[in-house]
């Protein structure tokens, strides 16, 4: 290799090696919300037959079902991100990174409306459990909103 091809060529496989370093990164981020979104449910769900006050039921039902749905969005992501990663041809990245961005949108499409109604349903609660279990959900779709974004 000439010398005038050496700094473009080790430049091209630094922004390489950045963006598998960055996809790689996502793949994690998603991976560990799918994890929150399933205890977090896996909370609201106890909570749920633990209480007797409806209100508190029909919430926490709401934020089981909410988080449930999320998971499996994060699931998904996870999934598709990780085969990004390891695609070799160029026309299956292609393919593969428009799913991705299809599912991208997918998932941030009722987002804002979620985390919106959880803050008003979980801000006025007096059930101390309840109210720190939304807010948790609540920071999680945040999290989750900003991973999405940077995809």
């Amino acid at each position: 290799m000439s010398k005038r091809h050496a700094a473009p060529c080790a430049l091209c496989l630094l922004v390489c090696l950045a963006a598998a370093t960055q996809t790689l990164a996502a793949s994690k981020h998603f991976h560990v919300s799918c994890e929150h979104f399933n205890d977090y449910a896996a909370k609201a769900a106890d909570l749920y037959f633990k209480t007797d006050v409806a209100i508190e039921k029909n919430i926490l039902s709401h934020l089981t079902a909410v988080c449930a749905i999320y998971a499996e969005k994060a699931r998904a992501l996870e999934y598709m991100t990780e085969v990004a990663e390891h695609m070799t041809a160029k026309r299956d990245q292609i393919y593969v990174l428009e799913r991705l961005r299809a599912l991208k949108n997918t998932a941030m499409v009722q987002l804002p409306q979620d985390v919106k109604l959880l803050t008003d349903l979980v801000e006025g609660q007096g059930n101390e459990h309840l109210r720190q279990l939304g807010n948790l959900v609540i920071n999680e779709l945040r999290v989750f909103e900003r991973n999405t974004a940077n995809l």
